[in-house]
């Protein structure tokens, strides 16, 4: 699509202000022609009042070239050079205060215009055509005054509107490849494929991935244009067609865009392309004799080498009235984009290749389409939401309204604000109308019906309007909850940093809960990140930390914008130690104690082994894990390790205690 903005110029000074500089200036023009200026004896520069014709007659000498004027000529030469000298003031004034060139102009012509009339009266008044004591030769200042003024609101725009076109592109490297191999200069620094490219448009890398990789000048003698032809698969909505245009003669080819064997429809959203033998930059525009570098637009929106280039753009109707802001539509509707495109070796097809296309000049009878809004139909909105805003994309310039109920566009209550001017259409190719939804009711499904009516500019018995509705249905949720947060207390373990993973679980809102939930550490709006499993009502995020106390927030936000907030405090020890036996007795078999809960396994043969390949000692009471039994057999030696829960265990080779099973006779006296 080619994009286009509006420029809206606010003049520095207001109105009043500008209606102060005028009579300023007609006050001083006022004096300064009043004043006499006595050169020779019965000649003067202007006396204070006209006289009439049987008196002295009035006498007046430009500056410098003492050329001298009498009677009503003296007048109205006097009025050209204070008109000159009022005109020079405003342009200079006007420039210092930043005054536009609209502006100035104005005050140009209403000075002008008020001077020329108040001294056209005073000439009349001299010659006798008017009586000097009579309304108009009275009140000659004022009424010379309210000319200007007049004339100044009529000139006067307090906005105005011009076209500008901007473009967002990539870099763009030379035509090219002169400056390839400088890429392969650096042995220490490896040449990437982006480095490579960088350097000119027809450089590229050659045997990648071997040893032998190199930058490159891709078909440095390349001396062919491209050559340009019509995309078909490209061409949209259904139903156009491309025919060859033979109203166009050498050097240019082209063709034709129709409907059937007529115009398009006005607001149609056409797509067209133009498919190229080889890579290239393809440019249009409106002129026939633009060089490709003077061309505006690419086509596209894109720079890229591309093979298949494809254009969008929207048709307005050829009676619109904002038809001089698209100075590329003609009086009758008709378009001619020339297309010229360029190979990355800076060779240019010279002969433009042309699409033509028509706007059907018939009464448009078609009322507005509403294409989609800004909020799905069906979706859900924030609980206890007081307004929506909500905007309405349409095909065309049009004036919208909705209600809750279908009914009548005239009868719809709510009006909303659309943008009508050509150069307001979005990247859709659509025009936006904005308002806000109100009345929404929580848990209930919401009805809100749209219509609208097209062509603002002409009469309201000659526009089109919706006879059908276009529905979207809001529904009203609850807030959203944080039920569940972990981890929570101490967490053990046995290294520097301890691996642990953040929970929450949400409920209720627009989706039982689904949401998506972010994590911070310091509560602060910009540090919250999006937690890595999330999106659902159950959310995930694993950290690694070390031995401290910690609290981390979490924010949620469920797709109709409730969001829940809480947090969760813990603690990590970081513990190392080996447990220790402390005791070690003989009680229906072999008992020991640890000094923390563990796990104990043994080896009849010696302390070299793997602690999970040794015999399990079992928890002499399930609840309590830091009493150990295994089965006594006198004359067993135990070699016994344990492990604590965070997975500290003696080294391979130790034991953390072994103890030899031996039965011991009383003694008996004889």
């Amino acid at each position: 699509m080619i994009k286009r903005g509006n420029l809206s110029i606010r003049k520095i000074l207001a109105i009043p202000q500008l209606f102060i500089l005028i009579l300023s200036m007609f006050a001083v023009s006022f004096i300064f022609s009043q004043a006499s200026f006595v050169s020779a004896p019965g000649e003067q520069y202007g006396p204070p009042v006209a006289i009439t014709p049987t008196g002295t007659p009035y006498t007046y000498k430009l500056p410098l070239i003492e050329t001298k004027f009498t009677g009503g000529f003296a007048h109205l030469a006097e009025g050209a050079v204070w008109a000159l000298v009022v005109v020079g003031a405003i342009k200079l004034v006007g420039s210092l205060a930043g005054l536009d060139d609209t502006t100035t102009n104005a005050l140009s012509f209403a000075a002008v215009g008020g001077i020329m009339s108040y001294k056209g009266i005073l000439a009349a008044v001299e010659e006798g055509f008017l009586a000097k004591d009579g309304f108009i030769g009275s009140n000659a200042g004022l009424i010379g005054i309210g000319i200007g003024v007049a004339i100044f609101i009529l000139m006067y725009k307090k906005e105005k509107k011009k076209l500008i076109t901007f473009q967002c592109l990539p870099f763009e490297p030379m035509i090219g490849g002169a400056k390839c191999e400088e890429c392969n200069k650096y042995p220490f620094r490896p040449c990437s494929e982006y480095r490579c490219k960088a350097l000119g448009q027809a450089c590229n890398i050659v045997n990648k991935g071997t040893a032998e990789e190199k930058c490159v000048w891709i078909n440095p003698k390349d001396v062919t244009s491209p050559t340009i032809s019509p995309r078909t698969e490209a061409l949209k909505p259904t139903g156009l067609s491309y025919i060859p245009d033979s109203t166009i003669r050498p050097p240019n080819r082209g063709v034709k865009i129709v409907r059937g064997t007529s115009c398009l429809q006005a607001f149609t959203p056409l797509e067209f392309g133009v498919t190229t033998n080889e890579p290239a930059q393809c440019k249009l525009d409106f002129n026939r004799n633009s060089t490709f570098n003077e061309m505006k637009y690419y086509f596209g929106e894109s720079n890229y080498l591309l093979n298949n280039h494809t254009q969008k753009m929207a048709l307005p109707s050829p009676d619109k009235t904002q038809a001089e802001l698209l100075p590329e539509l003609q009086n009758d509707g008709t378009f001619n984009l020339f297309v010229k495109c360029q190979d990355a070796n800076g060779n240019v097809n010279e002969d433009a290749f042309v699409f033509n296309f028509c706007v059907d000049e018939s009464p448009d009878t078609t009322p507005p389409i509403i294409k989609s809004t800004s909020i799905t139909s069906g979706s859900p909105v924030q609980f206890n939401a007081d307004k929506v805003p909500i905007e309405v994309y349409v095909n065309e310039p049009a004036q919208c309204k909705w209600s809750r109920e279908s009914k009548p566009y005239e009868d719809m209550e709510n009006s909303m604000n659309c943008n009508t001017g050509t150069f307001q259409i979005n990247s859709d190719l659509t025009y936006t109308c904005k308002g806000d939804l109100t009345g929404i009711k929580n848990r209930e499904q919401n009805k809100f019906y749209f219509r609208c009516k097209d062509q603002p500019e002409k009469p309201e018995n000659e526009r089109n309007v919706n006879t059908q509705s276009y529905e979207l249905i809001l529904r009203g949720s609850q807030s959203l909850n944080i039920i569940k947060t972990a981890p929570n207390g101490t967490i053990s373990g046995s290294t520097e940093v301890v691996t642990i993973s953040l929970d929450v679980e949400t409920d209720d809102g627009a989706n039982e809960g689904k949401s998506i939930c972010y994590f911070s550490n310091t509560n602060v709006d910009d540090s919250f990140i999006a937690m890595f499993e999330t999106n659902n009502f159950k959310h995930k995020q694993n950290l690694d930390l070390s031995s401290g106390e910690y609290e981390y927030f979490f924010k949620c936000i469920d797709a109709g914008g409730n969001t829940a907030e809480n947090s969760t405090k813990f603690k990590i020890d970081v513990d190392k130690r080996i447990p220790s036996v402390t005791r070690a007795y003989k009680e229906e078999g072999l008992k020991i104690v640890t000094d923390e809960d563990a796990q104990c396994t043994y080896s009849l043969k010696d302390c070299n082994f793997v602690f999970n390949e040794g015999l399990q000692m079992i928890y002499s009471n399930p609840n309590i894990k830091n009493v150990h039994f295994a089965e006594w057999k006198t004359n067993n030696v135990y070699h016994i390790k344990c492990r604590d829960l965070q997975g500290n265990e003696p080294s391979p080779n130790e034991c953390s205690i072994v103890v030899r099973a031996t039965e011991i006779e009383k003694s008996s006296k004889k």
